[in-house]
């Protein structure tokens, strides 16, 4: 029957090297240039004989850092079920695991209280966090821009905010889908706006009704509705959007779930897509070229927004530095069937 070897200690190191635990650490902490070259040596060999590795926990109280990084998530964001979530948690982790950075995932979802939501998250258990699209008054932005941490914003910029922040250009996306409708002949054209506690989405509802100015289109109120980024939302904002008169020819979501819930509303009522009405979603989630007709949408690289996240933090939390940077990709026009010109009978009076 075999036994289990006992993990050695650096005191045996010390003890087998002749030299002090101190000693020991600030070699193994690459501080070598503090020792005679003979002296290091002896410490590097003693690790070698006994076989040392020192365990995560020891190196953390040294260093005073866990080497993990927090990932907050909103209120209402469920993991599983986001595709913007999971996408930007997947570059996080693109760019944090070849590193040997555990992520930590805080949850806001059933959290209502303060201390609460501080137990989990300024408990010391983690060295910096990425506050994934919080709300415009969330609690966790609140305290990120308070608190003595290193800490990174994705999917929202906030102008107040002394956060860097890494997004999508939504103002210059949204204004090219709307342009591009404009130039396929469409002029009465809507917007299915998602929740304005977000900014992302008061960019883009901004952003809308810039380009439909700049082309000298007035817009009727009853043109936007706002939803909820679900598509049981965009299929009841869709409902909305349908009573317009005349009925509206082309409607700009404010993402992909909103839209293909708008779809779902518009077959419910015996309309066709493109046809009788022109969708152009955003996000590009990989769902949206499998619909019926494919998705037309604006692709934000969402993996990419969260490696550049998790390189801002990793690049804070070692230099002890958080500088207010604002960091845009830009969107790419994905045209499938879902959009298609304008066609006389839809011009109506």
């Amino acid at each position: 029957m075999s036994t289990r070897r006992k993990r050695c200690t650096i005191k045996e190191v010390a003890a087998r090297s002749g030299v002090s635990v101190a000693t020991v650490s600030n070699v193994l902490q690459n501080k070598s240039h503090l020792y005679s070259e003979e002296t290091a040596q002896r410490v590097w060999q003693a690790v070698r004989e006994l076989g040392y590795r020192p365990s995560s926990v020891a190196r953390s109280l040294i260093r005073q850092r866990t080497d993990t990084i927090g990932v907050i998530l909103e209120e209402r964001q469920e993991l599983v079920l986001d595709p913007y979530v999971m996408s930007v948690l997947e570059g996080i982790l693109e760019y944090t695991v070849p590193r040997d950075r555990p992520v930590k995932i805080i949850s806001m979802m059933y959290q209502q209280r303060p201390d609460s939501f501080l137990a989990h998250v300024d408990d010391g258990s983690v060295d910096g966090v990425v506050l994934v699209a919080p709300r415009t008054y969330s609690m966790a932005l609140q305290w990120a821009q308070q608190a003595d941490i290193p800490a990174v914003v994705v999917g929202s910029t906030f102008p107040d905010s002394n956060l860097p922040c890494v997004d999508v250009d939504d103002s210059a996306a949204i204004y090219q889908a709307v342009q591009w409708l404009i130039d396929l002949g469409h002029r009465r054209i809507g917007h299915l706006a998602g929740p304005q506690t977000h900014w992302s989405a008061r960019r883009r509802l901004q952003a809308y009704h810039q380009a439909m100015q700049d082309a000298g289109i007035a817009v009727e109120p009853t043109w936007v509705v706002e939803g909820r980024y679900t598509p049981p939302s965009g299929k009841e904002a869709m409902e909305r959007l349908l009573e317009v008169t005349p009925m509206l020819t082309a409607v700009v979501c404010g993402n992909d779930w909103m839209a293909m819930g708008a779809m779902e509303t518009i077959y419910q009522r015996g309309l066709r897509v493109p046809d009788d009405i022109s969708i152009v979603g955003f996000d590009d989630i990989d769902t949206a070229q499998w619909v019926t007709p494919p998705l037309t949408t604006l692709r934000q690289p969402m993996r990419q927004i969260g490696a550049k996240a998790a390189e801002l933090l990793l690049h804070q939390i070692e230099t002890g530095k958080r500088v207010r940077e604002v960091i845009l990709f830009p969107a790419e026009m994905v045209v499938r069937q879902s959009v298609a010109p304008l066609r006389s009978e839809q011009c109506g009076p």
